[in-house]
């Protein structure tokens, strides 16, 4: 069995990059190996895809959608079977204001059946255009406006791979490279604190003061 990682591609100010990275679990096996028109396809229509306007406002209009890219993984040992990376025809901008630092983000934990580490994951979603209060948290009502937005996007690019393999169907899954074992996803859950999409660091692009010492 394979299994099929999600890159929601996005650029920052300055030439940066980030990214958010679902996985989904295919019911069924590729017949024939992985068709790569299919995938294309789905990845175009899911580089397509506009998330709801809650989770536009999180992003900030610093923040845009710039494509996606979809891999096709072995369920075993984690070898690629298959790529596919889509540019959007024009970058999808998100809007606001920018109110936080470039690697803000609100996480999205991804529950299952499964007990222990393994069985659970989490996705970051920028937060750069929303403002915490005097207790250092985001507001419940924006933390829930950005859940209601993402269960919508994660079905949205469900569909969108079901539609370009309509013989199989897809869940949202946690993948686990420790156990090899990809469990589905029943609950989504948002806290209310900032947190830090580390994976965003890796292209941060930043200018360095240095003075001498001692």
């Amino acid at each position: 069995m394979s299994y099929v990682r999600v890159s929601i591609l996005g650029a920052s100010p300055g030439g940066e990059t980030w990214s958010v990275n679902p996985v989904f679990d295919p019911t069924l096996e590729f017949p024939g190996g992985v068709d790569q028109s299919a995938l294309d396809a789905a990845c175009d229509a899911i580089a397509a895809l506009t998330p709801g306007t809650n989770s536009l406002a999180f992003m900030s209009s610093s923040l845009s959608i710039t494509g996606a890219r979809l891999e096709v993984r072995d369920d075993g040992n984690d070898a690629l079977i298959g790529i596919s990376t889509q540019v959007r025809t024009s970058a999808l901008s998100g809007s606001g204001t920018a109110l936080r630092g470039a690697q803000n983000a609100l996480v999205i934990s991804l529950r299952t059946n499964t007990p222990g580490a393994s069985g659970r994951g989490r996705i970051y979603w920028p937060a750069v255009g929303v403002a915490v209060g005097s207790d250092l948290r985001f507001s419940p009502s924006f933390a829930s406006s950005l859940l209601a937005d993402q269960k919508v996007y994660l079905n949205a690019m469900r569909g969108a791979l079901a539609t370009a393999f309509p013989t199989i169907g897809f869940d949202l899954a946690v993948r686990s490279k420790t156990t090899h074992t990809t469990p589905h996803v029943n609950k989504l859950q948002v806290g209310n604190v900032p947190d830090t999409q580390r994976r965003r660091r890796d292209s941060v692009i930043e200018d360095y003061q240095a003075t001498s010492f001692p």
